[in-house]
């Protein structure tokens, strides 16, 4: 055991325990780190967070204007810009 930490029993649901497995597995780190990033960030500040606004708001705006329109490219675009949001957000929190 690490200097410094002590064992605890802690009881999780299962689709968490799941959820934290398959981040920890995408960022080729261990269970118990990534529940402690988590742990850690919780309250924290997102500095991110104004960034992650904006991109959402870009994304609305071009659903919008591709269902007022019929703009499938629109649509495909706003698809795009949600899949980098994500990509960044997951790989931001390693």
């Amino acid at each position: 055991m690490e200097t410094g930490t002590s064992p605890k029993t802690l009881r999780i649901p299962n689709e968490t325990i799941a959820d934290i497995e398959k981040a920890a597995n995408e960022k080729n780190t261990t269970f118990s780190k990534e529940a402690i990033r988590r742990l850690k960030n919780k309250c924290s500040v997102d500095t991110n967070y104004p960034l992650f606004l904006a991109k959402a708001q870009t994304i609305i705006n071009l659903c919008y204007e591709g269902a007022s329109t019929g703009n499938v490219e629109k649509v495909k675009k706003a698809q795009e810009e949600e899949r980098k949001l994500w990509a960044k957000i997951m790989t931001s929190s390693k």
